[in-house]
């Protein structure tokens, strides 16, 4: 659910980010109320709606500041999305530099700290230097907050990739062994096995400490593993592919549906004799005018596809992404990971918006196993 849009970049929030507010929310009056011994629902209800509005904030500036600054690096930054681990910028591409890498991580953590140190502050300077009392609500949302915030830039600093310190690790290696891939493939061994001993100590608490605390750590260490190795898989990707031009990945136009034939007739001598999941689709002058998917003939009842004709079934040409052919399959890929609808397709066009042919997954896939055999092994 998009809830705003800073600088360009959406806010996205998800239901599961109810979690996190909820917890929060709990610990909180849980809190105040050892604070206090003070049971009324209504102060622990607004203490802990409070202190869980502001860790999501907290959370927002973390993220904010990693994508500023990435934008600054001339990196593009669609969208932060929070859900129930907490938030992630959707930065599109990999940085350029090992040095614009360590800037746009570090400041992540950098500005929790920051965030966590001012709310400590706030807490411990009224009362240790100038001997003013706090009240008890005040006492609660400062402290947790400040805390939390700290713990939050020390989790994030950990060297455990995709975690901020992990991608810090990374930049080093990569300036290092000038090998991004290389660089990648450590740092996600380090995440993974930092995952997979937040697996143990949970079944470790569940076990001796008989606590339910220990199952959020086996949830980390299964979201960081998995993490860590989908953030490798897709490095690899982008790194291959920007090797290969759209060219060299598309598929060209072939078999060409005439748009004035009905839907029926293109599925018996097109669809079942080519065996495709998509054909481009032309006008009277052999132009392309549209795709016809199997996505739009499931939507087109059985008793209709005689009289249906192919124009009034296809997707228009221009309702799918599309780059230059002089760009690269990287390029391609980034904008089908953008894509929501099945089946995504990204249209090749030549400097005169001539179209020279498409790219799906299924190219993508064909292009990553042969980029293998053209080019040396990238580890």
């Amino acid at each position: 659910m998009k809830i705003a849009t800073i600088k360009g970049i959406e806010i996205k929030l998800h239901l599961s980010t109810l979690v996190i507010v909820g917890l929060v929310g709990f610990y909180a009056g849980l809190q105040y109320y050892q604070l206090t011994l003070n049971l009324n629902w209504f102060i622990l209800t607004v203490v802990g709606l409070i202190t869980g509005v502001i860790m999501l904030l907290s959370i927002l500036i973390h993220e904010l500041m990693h994508s500023l600054v990435a934008q600054r690096h001339g990196l593009k930054v669609s969208e932060i999305e929070f859900y129930m681990f907490g938030g992630v910028s959707n930065i599109e591409e990999e940085p350029r530099t090992p040095s614009s890498e360590i800037i746009i991580s570090a400041v992540g953590p950098l500005s929790s700290l920051i965030i966590g140190a001012a709310f400590l502050a706030a807490y411990f300077l009224p009362l240790q230097v100038f001997n003013i009392p706090l009240p008890p609500e005040l006492i609660v949302v400062l402290s947790y907050t400040g805390f939390s915030n700290v713990i939050l830039a020390g989790f994030n600093a950990i060297p455990a990739f995709p975690l901020d310190g992990g991608r810090i690790l990374r930049a080093y290696l990569w300036r290092k062994r000038n090998n991004l891939i290389s660089a990648t493939r450590t740092a996600s061994k380090v995440g993974n096995y930092f995952g997979l001993a937040l697996i143990g100590f949970g079944f470790l608490e569940i076990i001796f400490f008989l606590t339910l605390g220990g199952f959020w750590l086996i949830i980390i260490g299964m979201f960081l593993r998995s993490s860590a190795n989908k953030a490798f898989q897709m490095t690899l990707y982008e790194v291959k592919l920007s090797k290969l031009g759209a060219r060299e990945v598309m598929r060209p136009p072939q078999n060409l549906i005439p748009n004035d034939i009905s839907v029926e007739k293109a599925i018996r001598e097109y669809f079942m004799k080519y065996k495709s999941s998509y054909f481009p689709v032309s006008n009277d002058n052999k132009k392309i005018i549209g795709l016809l998917t199997l996505n739009e003939l499931r939507n087109i009842p059985r008793n209709r596809r005689r009289e249906y004709i192919v124009e009034y079934a296809m997707k228009r040409i221009s309702t799918f992404p599309s780059i230059k052919e002089d760009e690269t399959g990287k390029e391609a890929f980034k904008k089908l990971n953008q894509e929501e609808i099945e089946p995504k397709i990204v249209v090749v066009k030549d400097p005169n918006d001539n179209i020279q042919g498409f790219i799906g997954e299924k190219e993508i896939s064909s292009a990553l196993q042969i980029s293998d055999l053209i080019f040396e092994d990238f580890s």
